[in-house]
């Protein structure tokens, strides 16, 4: 019966006499199109949900609301700051791997400034794990059993161990205002009107677990083998798993980035405070900025990953959902670069070798030559689409280091190369590199799953030895 599972899976397809396996073995040697489609989408699935950890959403005090409107609440928050990222990161993964790289430069400048103590705490604090609240008066009395929130989440600064438990209780409901970028944390701490939570206490908070985490990292490298395996014993790879393949690797570098940082935290630490310092000078500037760009503009500066210079989180009721922390034209870890531009150019740099893994299926048999020819066209457009923004990455400290030299050459090379070859990069990095990066993504997964109808017969010949890992 197995066996004609299997020959049925196959699409009625020819094989050779000397194909043809006993029986009790045929479950070891064979696998169906249902295993191959099972395997890659479980694998992208677990990979990209798993990996992904997003900024702390908005908070909502839900005692106020209705069973609907909190179920409603619920679900725009699901959509906005899980399924969107979710769906982007399966569209444009090296697009996340800028934002979590960008993120995780950010924290260890503040480690490294000693801003905070742990990469974790840095990670909270730039994905929004901090909120300012006003101290709101409410008539009833706290019942510690009807109520979602207990008074140990509240951090009131200096205050909190003089405050009665009954004072608690009356400010439990504060207002939301907006969140604490890592200036006000930062000063908050130096004041001595906050304190931060222990490392224990902001894994509390975190929703991830190492069964979670094992499992993927399980499913991941069993897929890695197996893939390296068929190409040992000279048996092709469908198109589906080259793009998986991409897919593992890219969310297994993500993974990494973001393994300190807390993942789906669903409420912020609420902080009374009262008033803040002054606004610092990159505040100002980050004000000013807000006000004055328009949506198009904030639209291109999102796409290049440059929106924290235009988020102040003061006139802001959430954490935006790529926020990664406003490196503010840090240059570090590189002194002749901006912190995003480094980011930009190790994204970019490992986009166009994942890429160009989608070249494994270069030679591949596919159902028609104009299939064959997208797949390729479509593997040379996500390798070579990072190349203008690294090479304009590169030469950005070029036109550093001519600025500050007093030669007159020097000067007219400036102006004459680094210049216009500056504006082409930039030109092709906001509108046509992403335009050509996607088109090869859709390209690609789209003839993964039409060539799914139409395989050769070796790519149902599965490698027996890779069966003994645990996988899904």
């Amino acid at each position: 019966m197995i066996s004609l599972l299997a020959f049925y899976a196959l699409g009625s397809r020819m094989v050779k006499a000397e194909d043809i396996v006993d029986p009790s073995t045929a479950a070891d040697k064979i696998r169906s199109r249902s295993n191959i489609i099972w395997s890659c989408l479980t694998t992208i699935l677990l990979c990209t949900w798993v990996s992904l950890h997003p900024n702390v959403p908005k908070p909502v005090d839900e005692t106020k609301l209705s069973k609907r409107q909190r179920y409603a609440h619920k679900l725009r928050t699901f959509l906005k700051d899980q399924a969107f990222p979710f769906v982007l990161l399966l569209v444009a993964p090296e697009w996340v791997l800028m934002w979590a790289l960008r993120q995780r430069l950010m924290v260890e400048y503040m480690v490294r400034n000693k801003q905070v103590p742990t990469r974790r705490h840095g990670f909270f604090v730039v994905m929004g794990g901090f909120h300012k609240f006003s101290k709101v008066k409410v008539s009833a009395p706290y019942d510690r059993a009807t109520s979602d929130r207990a008074p140990s989440d509240l951090l009131i600064g200096s205050d909190a161990e003089k405050m009665p438990m009954d004072k608690k209780s009356e400010d439990e409901h504060g207002e939301p205002d907006h969140p604490l970028d890592r200036f006000d944390v930062c000063r908050l701490v130096d004041d001595g009107r906050l304190q931060l939570p222990l490392e224990v206490e902001i894994d509390d908070k975190s929703k991830s677990d190492w069964i979670a985490k094992s499992l993927v990292l399980l499913q991941t490298l069993w897929f890695i083998v197996q893939c390296g395996a068929r190409k040992m014993d000279h048996l092709p790879l469908t198109e589906l798993e080259v793009v998986t393949l991409g897919y593992a690797l890219l969310n297994f570098f993500i993974y990494v980035i973001w393994w300190d940082k807390p993942q789906n935290v669903a409420r912020p630490v609420r902080v009374f405070c009262g008033e803040l310092p002054e606004r610092n000078d990159q505040q100002k500037i980050l004000k000013q900025r807000m006000k004055a760009s328009i949506w198009i503009e904030k639209l291109v500066y999102l796409i290049v990953g440059e929106q924290d210079n235009y988020a102040d989180l003061r006139s802001l009721n959430q954490t935006p959902t790529f926020y990664s922390g406003n490196p503010a034209k840090q240059k570090w870890p590189l002194k002749s670069m901006p912190l995003e531009w480094f980011a930009m150019m190790v994204t970019s740099g490992i986009g166009g070798m994942l890429g160009a893994i989608h070249f494994l299926a270069w030679s591949s048999e596919f159902p028609t030559h104009k299939m064959l020819i997208l797949w390729r066209w479509g593997s040379i457009l996500m390798t070579v689409a990072p190349l203008p923004t690294l090479t304009a990455c590169i030469t950005l400290p070029f036109w550093d280091f001519l600025q500050e030299v007093d030669n007159n050459f020097l000067k007219a090379i400036r102006y004459m190369i680094i210049l216009p070859l500056l504006g082409l990069l930039a030109t092709l990095t906001f509108y046509l590199v992403p335009l050509a990066y996607v088109a090869g993504r859709v390209i690609t997964l789209i003839l993964a799953f039409q060539t799914l109808s139409s395989l050769p017969p070796e790519a149902f010949q599965s490698v027996q030895w890779t069966n003994l890992f645990p996988h899904i």
